[in-house]
C-alpha cells in the first residue's frame, strides 16, 4: 500500500511536468521538474537498506547532480545555464559509471564486455556520427563539452550493458534500458538544439529522461534481489 501511494504521488509529479512541458508554462514546470529526482532519490534511500554502501552513496550523487542539471536546464536558453547543466549531468554520468563499475567488481564475475568487446563498436560509431552532425554547429567551449559529454554518457550505458551476467537478470534489464533512454533523452535535447526542432520535443525529452532515472533506480533496488 505504501508503495502504491508513493507511486501515486510520483504519477502527480509527472503528469504536472509534462503539463507544464505542453503548455509551454515554465511557472508549473519550476514546480513540478525539481520534484521528480527528489522522489527518486527518496524513494531509493527508502528501499535501500539492504544495499552495499558504496552503491548507494553513488547512486545518491548521480541523483543529486541529476536535480541540479535539471534545475540548470530550465534555464537553458542562457548559455552559461546550459553549460552548468552539461556540468552537472556529466558528473552524474560519473558516479553511474563508477557505480557500475562496483557493482560487476562485487560480483566477482568475468565483465560481460570483456567476452563481448564486438559491441563498443555500436557505441563509438554511434559517438563519432553524433558529434560530426554536431560539431559545425558548436562554439569552441561546446565542442569540447559535447565531446567529453558524449563520451561520458555512452560510457555509462556500455559499463551499464558491461553488468549483463552479473546479480539479478531483472536488474540488469531495468538498467541497461534506463542507460538506453538516458542516450536517447539526451540525444534528442542535442539534436533539437543544433540540429533541427523536433516536435513535442520538451515532452519526448522529459519522458525518456523521467523513464530513464526511474528504471536505473529501480534496477539497483533489485541487484540483490
Amino acid at each position: 500500500m505504501k508503495k502504491l501511494v508513493l507511486h501515486l504521488l510520483f504519477f502527480v509529479i509527472v503528469a504536472g511536468d509534462l503539463v507544464g512541458e505542453y503548455l509551454q508554462n515554465s511557472q508549473i514546470d519550476h514546480v513540478f521538474k525539481p520534484l521528480i529526482m527528489i522522489w527518486i532519490g527518496a524513494y531509493f534511500l527508502l528501499y535501500s537498506k539492504n544495499i552495499d554502501k558504496k552503491i548507494v552513496q553513488m547512486a545518491v550523487m548521480a541523483f543529486v547532480f541529476s536535480w541540479i542539471g535539471d534545475l540548470l536546464m530550465m534555464f537553458s536558453d542562457e548559455f552559461g545555464f546550459f553549460v552548468g547543466g552539461i556540468i552537472a549531468f556529466l558528473s552524474a554520468q560519473v558516479f553511474y559509471i563508477f557505480l557500475f563499475l562496483h557493482t560487476i567488481h562485487l560480483s566477482g564475475k568475468r565483465p560481460y564486455l570483456k567476452k563481448n568487446p564486438f559491441w563498443l563498436l555500436a557505441y563509438l560509431a554511434y559517438g563519432i556520427i553524433m558529434y560530426i552532425l554536431f560539431f559545425p554547429h558548436l562554439s569552441e567551449v561546446l565542442r569540447v563539452a559535447v565531446f567529453i559529454y558524449i563520451v561520458a554518457i555512452l560510457t555509462m550505458s556500455a559499463l551499464a550493458l558491461n553488468r549483463y551476467g552479473n546479480g539479478h537478470p531483472f536488474s540488469f534489464t531495468l538498467v541497461f534500458t534506463g542507460s538506453l533512454l538516458f542516450v536517447f533523452s539526451d540525444s534528442l535535447i542535442a539534436v533539437n538544439r543544433f540540429l533541427f526542432a523536433i516536435p513535442y520535443e520538451g515532452q519526448l525529452v522529459m519522458t525518456t529522461y523521467i523513464g530513464a532515472q526511474y528504471l536505473i533506480m529501480r534496477g539497483l533496488l533489485m541487484q540483490y534481489k
